[in-house]
């Protein structure tokens, strides 16, 4: 289950929405009901939520027939996290005046938050499609997806937070909502994977992955040979057991294995750009620049937004001597992955070398601000990461 911390929406953008006309006047009480009404305004514009609540029920005892004064006490439930509370004023709300514009979002709303996931989940999806505001949509979306999460309903949930990365790519619930699907996707995956086919070669490069997640590169390289062994033609397998043995030990023997599993690898697949990339690297670390270009330069022509490659490239055109060639490069690395710190030290070399000081300066000094925020979150990165490549490293 997803354990969201959900943003409630703002008591103000929920009343100015929809739910604050006035409740319908009765000859016996329209001054009394008015001054309620002004002292609940007045307590909502101070967060002052209990007194809002007050002013609200006595209003109720002398119009008990106003929907709009069940709605607004609803929301001013809502807002204290008085979820079945809530959902009991929306109901009444929606009884007396089925209509109510906003209501049934708010019904559905509190009825999620109360645990009550079948009941909301239709409320919540009219919500979602169709909201007041671009707060409700999102509020509507997140309970949605979490909704759909408890309900197993997968296919849902996914469509869900599509549209919700669409819409707010930057909001930390999302994409931790949409961490947490795809976590609990692949943990069902490999679950079926483990019942299905316990001694399948992709089950041994999973285990290898999930070694390499943890650094055991030694136990991983076991894993993809046993993968391998099982399926010699398993497509990523040779790449994957070369970036284990690259990221293994340093030694020219290890190398020269890992550089022939690569050019098995593309014998297989021979339009696979992450294999081109990590032959470039081979090129790389044999101070071998010219031929490293070429082979990042293929894995470029294979695949033009490859932040890696390009990044790999950029450094390859500034020791031959290129700077000019590297910052195009650099500045879409840049651009494609703009928090990708290794992306930005090397495009302040690029810039240095072709005599543009300033703009040296300003990515330097973005380098040093990235390298500071990211340095605790490398590891974690590091385990979760989808391409199991030799990523670019300031060296």
């Amino acid at each position: 289950m997803i354990r969201l911390r959900i943003a409630c929406l703002t008591l103000a953008g929920c009343l100015s929405v929809a739910l604050n006309a006035l409740p319908p006047e009765q000859p016996a009480t329209p001054a009394a009901s008015r001054a309620h009404y002004q002292r609940a305004q007045d307590a909502l514009a101070g967060k002052r939520y209990p007194e809002a609540a007050r002013e609200f029920r006595e209003l109720l005892r002398l119009n008990p027939n106003s929907a709009e004064a069940h709605a607004n006490l609803g929301t001013v439930y809502y807002a204290q996290g008085k979820y079945p509370e809530a959902t009991a004023s929306f109901e009444k709300a929606l009884k007396i005046r089925p209509g109510l514009k906003g209501a049934d979002a708010l019904l559905g709303m509190s009825l999620a938050r109360a645990g009550r996931i079948e009941q909301a989940m239709p409320l919540l999806e009219k919500g979602f499609r169709s909201p007041l505001s671009d707060e409700w949509k999102l509020e509507a979306g997140l309970l949605l997806g979490d909704a759909a999460q408890r309900a197993n309903d997968f296919g849902r949930l996914q469509q869900v937070i599509a549209e919700l990365e669409r819409l707010y790519p930057t909001n930390t619930e999302v994409l931790y909502l949409s961490y947490r699907m795809h976590a609990t996707l692949g943990a069902r995956a490999v679950a079926g994977l483990v019942k299905s086919a316990p001694d399948s070669a992709r089950l041994h490069q999973l285990a290898g992955e999930f070694l390499e997640g943890e650094a055991d590169f030694a136990t991983a390289i076991t894993q993809y040979r046993k993968a391998l062994e099982i399926e010699p033609g398993l497509p990523g397998g040779h790449r994957a057991l070369g970036v284990a043995l690259m990221n293994h030990s340093t030694d020219e023997a290890t190398r020269r294995e890992a550089e022939d599993h690569f050019r098995k690898e593309l014998s297989i697949n021979p339009n696979d750009a992450a294999t081109e990339y990590q032959l470039g690297e081979m090129f790389w670390l044999r101070n071998q620049a010219k031929d490293a270009l070429s082979h990042f330069t293929r894995a470029l022509q294979l695949q033009p937004s490859f932040p890696d490659a390009l990044i790999a490239a950029g450094k390859a055109q500034i020791a031959l001597g290129q700077p000019a060639q590297a910052i195009a490069l650099l500045e879409k690395a840049a651009a494609l992955d703009p928090a990708n710190d290794v992306a930005r030290y090397r495009l302040a070399q690029a810039y240095q070398g072709s005599g543009n000081r300033q703009a040296a300066d300003r990515e330097f000094a973005e380098f040093r601000r990235l390298r500071t925020s990211l340095e605790s979150l490398r590891t974690l990165y590091r385990q979760i990461q989808e391409t199991r490549i030799t990523a670019q490293r300031v060296d």
